[in-house]
């Protein structure tokens, strides 16, 4: 067999290896895991958020929200949401979602202090004033209504019933029905106006995504997600409220995750945009339909792999996941460059016949393997570090980066080499006079490297001092500023007044496996607790299951119903054997219980089962929830130092108590300790992944002086980005908190080529001297690098165009981050080189260095 022949053979057999793999990867779209999605920022193994959990499972809340509220179309335009028409649109939309009973039979029934009555649905001011005009509330009654019915009212008849409502005085001397409303005024004429009010409905969570449910709670299970459901709500409230005189709205902060879910989709598209873009960018650099094609295959059977590697995994779609196939795409394409720009010379330079061309393939593929194969391995533990991550999106991001990287190196810079092996090639010398400039270029560094050194040792210094920025968790940065949600939360900003209304927020108090808190000792120290807290105003006053046990004992000394214990504390109302407060307990878990010092404090059984977990049985309390206020859940310094406090005070409470756990959770803790690990992820990523790559440096190159010198630029930009982002007011995010790690691997695949081409170049002129080498390195490595560098600007750009805010952010970052690694390591890698290391020196009689042979280049 012909050499040519055995050549044909070898390179038939890879490229069809790499047809059936391809297939593998497609069938994981048929075949793969239905697992597609789940709720947007969670946290894994979080003691908070496990608390939260479990507080969700054995104390399901009492119903879930459905909060919309009415309010002007644009901030900046005043509109009267009380104006009569406004008010029956309302009342419109609200029938036809009860008349809808595929919506309304979600809807729990609950107490409304409005109408002093039971009501379902989406209810607020509109419902209300038809309810009393109707004559169907207590109110009507207590306010001496008998104007005009509702649907016969006038402007006067609602002047009239408001002015009423308005006067209506509580007990504590606040005006109820005028806090309800925001921006209320009343004009010349007496008439009212206001700037919105809300909408509040109580969906059943049981019929929702009970066990019995017709949804799911999460999203991916076999039942419709429940925010289906919402939207269907929403799709009613939302249409334009014409025909009513003003430029009012309905407004809501319905369906996040599926919002989330749709830009995710919106921005998929932008992986089709950004191969089209590589593409092009191929096409410019190497002027041949060939190499084109050789890496467009390459490039389209990498989306196959990367898409096909998520559906056999069954990862979800995420906002960060969803940025990794344009992110390698940009990658791949560096892969080519430096693949088919070495085979091309390698071609060209042996005479360009068949056997070279087949020849060159493999020499190329092997001569790049030190250079290619380090830079890839740097780069999948750089990103590879994400992995680790506490935060689930990002640990996911982690793994299927590394597994999207090595996928990429075997498809651009193996199989698209071997394809493109097989085909003509052009000897014209494209590129020279760029190759020429960044020659000299690295000469002049290596005749004047201090002027290179000291520049970026001062601007790392600064860079240093600023520091890195801050974590929020803002709306702002993860959804559309444009999006229906996001809207409605900064007009809910301008419209509402939150001061000192705070957050709710919950202690959860927990039982041994084996243990009770239904004991006299327990309940005396929650009791004490409360007190403590209630003093420090870090509550909404909401009942615990310590005030029903007092409730209930007060209940039956006045005669009421239920078990009468005849050893009860006299100061706390609380029975001093243990089998008594079961007794006590399984009464209120039954029928629920009324303070009898103010009967409008009633608390039914269905609400018990949401602040206590009480076994029907035998009494046994094995799980509480303590309720708190969080004043300014958005400020983590704050957040910080309540934190502190609360457990402080637990301790001083709870310390004694054998067996019983104490957990702060709820949404504002578990969004503190998300922005916690969040922080935590930027730092450790950091840490982890220039200390993971030196070590892999020095285990490959295995001289530890060189490989220090490899990876500095590659530290500096990413504390230069750091410090960039600290001044421009960037601040991290899901997606952002990734850039430091990822400008070490990929600044690192820069600084290892740069470094592995001198080392190159040493090995083939022996004699040539340093500048030689440099020079070298500069018009051939150098200009794959600029052309690569180009190629990930424009890559990343493409995100630009995403609605997504953390993607254009995360794009302008990369984009700076390129341009940072580029400068660091062709202007001053070399300098630092040429000044610090000893590859001006030689090479040694037999030295390799590597694994690179001065013949196979």
């Amino acid at each position: 067999m012909s050499e040519l022949s055995r050549l044909r053979i070898q390179r038939y057999a890879v490229l069809f290896f790499f047809f059936i793999v391809s297939i593998f990867m497609g069938a994981g779209f048929i075949f793969g895991s239905n697992e597609k999605s789940r709720p947007a920022f969670t946290l894994e193994n979080d003691p908070v958020w496990n608390a939260g959990e479990r507080a969700d499972t054995l104390m399901p809340p009492l119903g879930r929200d459905v909060p919309l509220f009415v309010g002007p179309l644009d901030s900046n335009v005043e509109a009267n949401v009380l104006a009569l028409p406004v008010l029956r649109e309302l009342v419109r939309r609200y029938d036809l979602v009860m008349a809808d009973s595929n919506i309304s039979k979600h809807f729990v029934s609950r107490y409304y202090w409005m109408v002093q009555k039971e009501v379902r649905g989406p209810w607020g001011m509109a419902e209300t004033v038809r309810s009393i005009m109707n004559q169907a509330s207590p109110v009507s009654d207590q306010i001496g209504w008998i104007g005009a019915r509702f649907d016969e009212a006038t402007d006067k008849d609602l002047t009239d019933l408001l002015t009423r409502l308005f006067e209506v005085e509580a007990d504590n001397g606040q005006n109820p029905y005028q806090t309800f409303v925001s921006g209320l005024k009343k004009n010349p004429d007496g008439s009212w106006r206001a700037s919105a009010f809300y909408i509040l409905g109580v969906a059943d969570t049981e019929s929702l995504y009970g066990p019995a449910g017709e949804f799911s709670k999460a999203p991916g299970d076999e039942k419709p997600f429940f925010e289906v459901w919402e939207r269907a709500i929403d799709a009613i409230y939302a249409l334009p409220m014409t025909g009513t005189g003003e430029s009012v709205h309905v407004w809501s902060f319905l369906g996040l995750d599926s919002e989330v879910n749709d830009e995710v989709n919106q921005t998929l598209p932008l992986v089709g945009v950004s191969f089209l873009l590589m593409i092009i960018v191929i096409g410019l650099f190497f002027r041949d339909w060939r190499d084109v094609l050789s890496a467009g295959l390459g490039l389209g059977l990498l989306m196959i792999w990367m898409f096909g590697t998520q559906e056999w995994l069954g990862y979800p779609r995420t906002q960060v996941s969803s940025m990794l196939p344009i992110l390698l795409l940009a990658l791949g394409v560096d892969f080519s460059f430096h693949g088919l720009h070495r085979w091309r010379k390698l071609a060209t330079e042996t005479g360009a016949t068949n056997v070279a061309r087949l020849l060159a393939g493999w020499a190329s593929i092997k001569a790049l393997r030190p250079a290619l194969g380090l830079a890839t391995i740097t780069t999948m533990v750089a990103f590879g570090t994400a992995a680790f991550s506490s935060i689930q999106d990002l640990a996911e991001w982690g793994r299927l980066a590394v597994i999207y990287i090595f996928e990429g190196y075997l498809l651009l810079g193996i199989f698209a080499v071997v394809l493109r092996s097989g085909m003509k090639v052009s000897t014209y010398d494209y590129k020279a006079t760029l190759a020429t400039k960044l020659g000299k270029f690295g000469v002049f560094q290596v005749r004047r490297p201090l002027f290179f050194i000291l520049i970026p040792i001062l601007i790392t210094a600064i860079a240093w001092i600023i520091g890195q920025p801050g974590t929020d968790f803002d709306v702002h940065d993860y959804l559309d500023s444009n999006s229906r949600m996001v809207r409605s939360i900064d007009i809910a900003d301008e419209l509402f007044d939150q001061s000192n209304q705070g957050e709710p927020g919950i202690i959860l108090v927990e039982a041994g496996q084996d243990g009770d808190l239904a004991d006299f000792d327990t309940l005396i120290a929650l009791d004490g607790l409360m007190t403590e807290i209630r003093s420090r105003d870090w509550t909404y006053g909401d009942p615990t299951i310590v005030d029903l046990v007092q409730w209930q004992v007060k209940s039956v000394s006045n005669g009421g119903p239920g078990f009468r214990s005849k050893n009860i504390d006299s100061a706390t109302l609380i029975p001093k054997n243990s089998a008594d407060i079961r007794s006590i307990l399984k009464d209120i878990q039954r029928s629920g219980v009324t303070d009898p010092d103010n009967i409008r404090s009633y608390t039914s059984a269905r609400l018990v089962k949401a602040i206590a977990h009480i076994d029907a049985e035998t009494g046994r309390l094995s799980m509480l929830s303590l309720p708190i206020k969080v004043e300014k859940a958005e400020d983590w310094v704050w957040m910080g130092a309540f934190k502190t406090d609360l457990e402080e005070i637990l301790e001083t409470y709870l310390d004694s108590e054998d067996d019983v756990t104490a957990t702060l959770t709820g949404n504002s803790f578990r969004r503190f300790v998300y922005v916690n690990a969040m922080t935590d992820s930027f730092q450790s990523s950091i840490y982890l992944a220039i200390v993971a790559c030196l070590i892999v440096l020095i285990l490959v190159l295995r001289d530890v002086w060189l490989s220090v010198l490899t990876i500095a630029p590659v530290v500096a930009v990413s504390l230069w980005l750091n410090a960039g982002m600290n001044i421009f007011g960037a601040s991290l995010n899901l997606v952002t908190l990734q850039v430091a790690s990822l400008a070490i691997g990929l600044g690192l695949d820069f600084a290892i080529h740069v470094t592995q081409g001198i080392r190159e170049q040493r090995l083939r002129n022996p004699n040539g001297g340093l500048e030689a080498w440099v020079k070298q390195m500069m018009s051939h490595t150098g200009l794959a690098l600029f052309a690569s560098g180009i190629t990930d600007i424009l890559g990343f750009s493409v995100l630009m165009l995403s609605i997504m805010p953390m993607f254009t952010m995360f794009s302008k970052v990369m984009i700076a981050m390129v341009l940072l690694a580029m400068a660091a390591c062709l202007f001053c890698l070399p300098a630092l080189l040429a000044r610090f290391s000893r590859l001006a020196n030689p090479p040694s009689q037999g030295s390799s260095g590597s694994n690179l042979k001065a013949s196979s280049t």
